[in-house]
């Protein structure tokens, strides 16, 4: 039988489940390995240094409001941790006990964390669904792969 590891995932959430058979023949799911993003949960301004978009504005001796160019810190911690969540799954895949994958990712990192996968990562991925299962109940997510 082939060694079958399920992954569900979200930016928030990393699942993997290993696919074992029982002594009845019935399917068991046994996690092997949970995983949060790194800096998943906060608010911005836990982030970053600077008060709440302000500086010093030495001249006039009050906090002024910066007039520089708006960066991404949204964009590229969501960038962040899609990475993140390809290398969870990236380090699982790459262990010679797997000999296949079926992935859940949520419908808008399902593509990018696709192609953030190394080409032998990514031919182990036998099934692969766009959607959110990290909140389902382990009994429930044999049924979404059927």
């Amino acid at each position: 039988m082939k060694k079958i590891v399920i992954v569900v995932t979200d930016l928030g959430n990393f699942k993997a489940y290993k696919l074992e058979k029982t002594n009845l023949n019935t399917p068991r799911l046994k996690l092997m390995h949970e995983a949060l993003p790194v800096n998943g949960h906060g608010k911005i301004v836990e982030k970053v240094s600077d008060h709440a978009g302000r500086y010093h504005n030495g001249a006039h001796g009050k906090w002024a409001t910066p007039w520089g160019e708006p960066h991404n810190i949204e964009l590229e911690d969501r960038k962040r941790r899609v990475r993140h969540v390809a290398h969870e799954l990236d380090s699982i895949l790459r262990n010679e006990d797997v000999d296949g994958c079926w992935l859940a990712a949520s419908k808008e990192i399902n593509h990018q964390v696709i192609a953030e996968l190394g080409p032998q990562a990514r031919a182990k991925i036998l099934k692969n669904i766009p959607a959110d299962l990290t909140r389902i109940d382990k009994s429930e997510l044999l049924d979404h792969f059927a």
